[in-house]
């Protein structure tokens, strides 16, 4: 697809599903899926940061270890604001497209013309299930933050106590698990992107042009 018809698609779609229903309401629910998808590729960006200064820290030696150490602590700071944010926006974004759904419904029984209440109807299908994906993805996201932040703090902890070559190595096996946890909790993040792209562009969950 062309930049092009990208946009219009995109244009279709906001007006088609934000335009429907109180105006406000519209604009409010469409800034909070626009920041959500932000806060999901900015959560997914400080996981990868995470993990990384994880991996210098398994590598840092001597007169390294002492900034690698402040500089994965820090990341794994912003990793919990990350994951208060991630769960904030999501809930907000859930309690305004029920609202704005419940609002579709009532509105559409004004539409006499049958052909067009048809199709109204089949974009609020495709829409509350693109919503239903992106709430079920929410979740596996919610979890899934719970054993990376507390593992990692459990090594923040661990080498807050004893910062030597020595004690990075004996935490060689809980790091390595953290990092399992970690690319875990980037897949269900891109999983929910995708959702949230799919919804922005249009596309039912069975990747057809709605």
């Amino acid at each position: 697809m062309d930049r092009f018809k990208a946009a219009v698609v995109s244009s279709v779609f906001a007006f088609a599903f934000f335009g429907i229903g109180c105006a406000s309401t519209g604009e409010k629910t469409l800034d909070s899926f626009s920041r959500t998808r932000a806060n999901v590729s900015e959560s997914r960006a400080q996981v990868g940061d995470t993990l990384t200064a994880l991996r210098i820290m398994r590598m840092a030696r001597g007169d390294g270890l002492k900034e690698a150490y402040q500089h994965y602590k820090k990341s794994v700071d912003k990793l919990e604001k990350s994951e208060v944010e991630a769960k904030q926006r999501a809930l907000a974004l859930k309690e305004q497209a029920d609202t704005h759904i419940q609002e579709w419904e009532a509105e559409m029984k004004s539409v006499k013309d049958a052909q067009i209440k048809a199709s109204l109807e089949s974009r609020r299908q495709a829409v509350r299930s693109n919503f239903k994906l992106v709430q079920m993805y929410a979740d596996d996201v919610s979890k899934a933050y719970g054993p990376f932040i507390s593992g990692n703090k459990d090594i923040v902890q661990a080498l807050s106590i004893d910062l030597s070559a020595a004690g990075i190595s004996n935490l060689g096996p809980s790091m390595e698990r953290v990092m399992d946890d970690g690319t875990a909790l980037d897949q269900k993040l891109w999983s929910m992107q995708q959702a949230l792209d799919n919804i922005a562009n249009g596309i039912s969950p069975l990747g057809n042009m709605q």
